[in-house]
């Protein structure tokens, strides 16, 4: 529950009314979370590599790969839920807004001002092809498959619920599809994103050969997640919370483990140098 400060406690209308909406705040957010907890859930005794797990005494959702150094979520939502979990209401407005983070109209202008999306262009720009089909997973709020899109490339995007597609078609007349990658159908591409996705997904490998699949020849991918590398204690320091979230990440990956993964395609890991911040690490991949 928020903290009283002094300038409550100067008119006794003001109080009561800050007592109230702090009360209310609180209980809206005890109750929102509690949807989330009680999500059912699946219980997960290997790491995605099959390695065996080991305790994780920072975090009792987690155990840690002794192979290839992965978090591992124990305990995971129920994969049938993860279009209820991933709504545009639930999840994009409610939940980002309790987080502290802008609901998804004003997520874009996020990203545009804390450099994101300079930093996601520059890499296209840098290792990506001039023009072609462009497939983003997870594109919402839509602001870099708009960037592309004015740019001249063909341009399609998927999200797991379709309110959020409906947002997306609605108000940045873009074209989405509502699916679970790779479970949908979708063409072959010149460029294939996904940020801050791969550490929700339930089957990294049947996600990352699902890019390798859907890549032309030459293609290239760029993937953002969280990768621990940084020999901090605990991982992602400050960002540790947000992070080890239960809810929504299942992997949280090391170096070592994201070039396991690729090893497991025929895709060509090109870059594992870059990143936006801390927490947001990108991977650079190609289609021979």
């Amino acid at each position: 529950m928020k903290k009283l400060k002094l300038k409550h406690l100067r008119h006794p209308l003001r109080s009561a009314e800050s007592l109230l909406n702090i009360f209310l705040t609180s209980i809206n957010q005890y109750r929102f979370n509690a949807q989330f907890k009680n999500i059912p859930r699946i219980i997960r005794s290997k790491c995605w590599c099959g390695g065996k797990l080991s305790e994780y005494d920072m975090h009792k959702s987690y155990g840690l790969c002794v192979d290839c150094g992965t978090y591992v979520n124990k305990c995971p939502p129920d994969p049938s839920k993860l279009t209820d979990i991933y709504g545009l209401d639930k999840y994009w407005n409610d939940r980002q807004r309790f987080g502290g983070h802008p609901s998804i109209d004003k997520r874009g202008e996020l990203y545009r001002v804390d450099g994101r999306l300079d930093k996601w262009i520059e890499m296209v720009l840098n290792y990506g092809p001039d023009e072609g089909v462009v497939i983003e997973v997870g594109c919402a709020p839509g602001v870099m498959l708009k960037e592309l899109e004015l740019k001249g490339y063909k341009c399609m995007g998927v999200e797991a619920n379709m309110d959020v597609v409906h947002w997306l078609r609605q108000n940045l007349q873009l074209n989405v599809h509502q699916g679970i990658f790779p479970e949908i159908s979708l063409p072959k591409a010149n460029l294939f994103l996904s940020f801050d996705v791969l550490e929700h997904s339930m089957d990294p490998i049947e996600f990352i050969n699902g890019v390798s699949e859907h890549l032309q020849s030459g293609g290239v991918a760029i993937l953002q997640t969280a990768i621990d590398r940084y020999n901090s204690n605990p991982p992602f320091g400050e960002q540790f919370e947000k992070i080890f979230d239960d809810v929504e990440h299942t992997y949280i990956y090391t170096d070592d483990a994201i070039r396991q993964l690729i090893a497991t395609t025929d895709l060509q890991l090109i870059s594992l140098e870059h990143r936006t911040s801390l927490a947001g690490e990108i991977i650079v991949i190609k289609k021979p």
